[in-house]
Order: structure tokens, then C-alpha cells, then sequence
């Protein structure tokens, strides 16, 4: 049989392809009640994930179809799983924004506890009437550290106080951040950015699930943040950060 030596772009689009395979392995989603958004989820960061693949062995594209290195493709397939491998983090939590986006009746349902009555969080504060509407995020409670491919549960205190004990409508912020060597990126949050809920007054406990994608690196670092909004005064947040063990 003659040895026959594959033509570079064909070499090139096989390493592609491989690399994409490993990388689609790799891409458990976390696990849901709902089978129908984990395999959306799947689907969408293999889609995202070979474009950020495609983008990296662009990069060495130059150099194996211009340059008489034998290292050339090594490179550029090299260049297709850093590309692939870089973008998949980022792209976990743009596919859950997707997937909901498409199917709105997928967002889970806030879970928002009252911990507290009026007339106690009004004694604990030494609240006034002449005040008016005050909205106060008091506490963020969330774990210091996390395995990649597990979830969290954050739990997000705030105190609404009213005048006449009256309910009052509220906004509730939540943002996502990642660090990484000291760069912060803001993320989509799983579910709902922003929520407008009408509440009565007291303390309230927001309890929010943030997945950590199973392939995030050791010392990457989430940042959450949790704000409320009420009777048209700034926003009162309170902040905590995650590092991926």
C-alpha cells in the first residue's frame, strides 16, 4: 500500500473536529428537573463552543497553509481547543440565557420567603414614618468556595418598611461577575435579572441556585450581587464572591 501523506486543511479539519468532540464530552450542563433545558443548554454550548473553537484555529490557520513548519498544524489544532476551551465558560451561562429566552415558561419561579413581621423589623430599626419608603438589602449569604459543576444556593436578605405597615412594590437586582487573573466580566444570571414583586413589609429572604459550569478553572472567582429598589430611592446592594476550588 503507498503511504499517503493528508493535505494540511484536511489534517486541520480533523483536529478540528476531534477537539470538538472532547470539548462536546466535556459539556454537562447541571443537572435540572427539567430534561428539555439541559438538552437545550447541551445543545447550545456545543454550538457556541465550536464557534469559539472555529475562531482558535483561525488563529493558526495563517501559519499551516503559509509556512513549511512541521509544526505548523500542531499549532493550529492547538489553537482550535484553547479557542474552544476559552470561550466555554462564558458560553455555559449565554446558553441558560438563550434556552430561556426561548422558552420563557422554563425561568423557574423566585423563591421569596417574609422572615421577619412589620412590627419587629420596624422595633429592630427604630423606623420612622417621616422616613417613608425605605428598602434595605442587609445580608448575602452564599459559600466561600465551590467545585466546578456544582450548584450553589445563595440566600439574599432585604428589610421593606412603609409608612402605614401598607405592601409596596419593589424591584430586585441580581448580577453575576467573573473574575479571572483580575479581570471582572459581567455574566448573564440563570432566571431573572430584574424582578418587580409587590411585597409587604418586613424582612424578606430571595433564594437564588447559581450552577458553576464543569469546566470553570481552579481560582476562578463569581461575584454576586443583590440589590432592591423601592419608593423610587437608589438602589441598596449587598455583595459576595465564589472561588472555584
Amino acid at each position: 500500500m503507498h503511504d499517503r501523506k493528508m493535505n494540511p486543511t484536511r489534517h486541520l479539519a480533523t483536529s478540528l473536529v476531534a477537539s470538538l468532540m472532547c470539548l462536546s464530552l466535556a459539556a454537562h450542563a447541571q443537572e435540572s428537573a427539567n430534561a428539555d433545558l439541559d438538552a437545550c443548554v447541551k445543545e447550545q454550548q456545543i454550538v457556541l463552543t465550536a464557534k469559539g473553537a472555529g475562531m482558535g484555529a483561525l488563529a493558526g490557520l495563517g501559519t499551516a497553509l503559509f509556512s513549511k513548519n512541521k509544526d505548523a498544524l500542531k499549532n493550529a489544532a492547538i489553537g482550535a481547543v484553547v479557542g474552544g476551551a476559552a470561550g466555554f465558560a462564558t458560553a455555559y451561562f449565554t446558553a441558560i440565557d438563550t434556552c430561556y429566552k426561548q422558552n420563557p415558561a422554563w425561568i423557574p419561579e423566585s423563591k421569596i420567603e417574609r422572615t421577619k413581621a412589620y412590627a419587629q423589623v420596624k422595633k429592630e430599626t427604630k423606623y420612622k414614618a417621616s422616613e417613608g419608603i425605605k428598602a434595605q438589602a442587609t445580608k448575602l449569604a452564599m459559600p466561600a468556595t465551590v467545585k466546578a459543576g456544582e450548584a450553589l444556593d445563595i440566600a439574599s436578605t432585604f428589610i421593606v418598611l412603609t409608612p402605614n405597615g401598607a405592601e409596596t412594590p419593589v424591584t430586585l437586582e441580581r448580577k453575576l461577575f467573573a473574575i479571572v487573573e483580575g479581570k471582572e466580566t459581567p455574566l448573564t444570571f440563570t432566571g431573572k435579572n430584574n424582578e418587580e414583586r409587590t411585597v409587604e413589609p418586613g424582612e424578606h429572604q430571595d433564594t437564588a441556585r447559581l450552577p458553576i459550569p464543569p469546566d470553570a478553572k481552579a481560582g476562578t472567582q463569581y461575584r454576586y450581587e443583590f440589590g432592591v429598589i423601592a419608593g423610587g430611592k437608589p438602589v441598596s446592594s449587598v455583595t459576595s464572591t465564589v472561588t472555584v476550588q
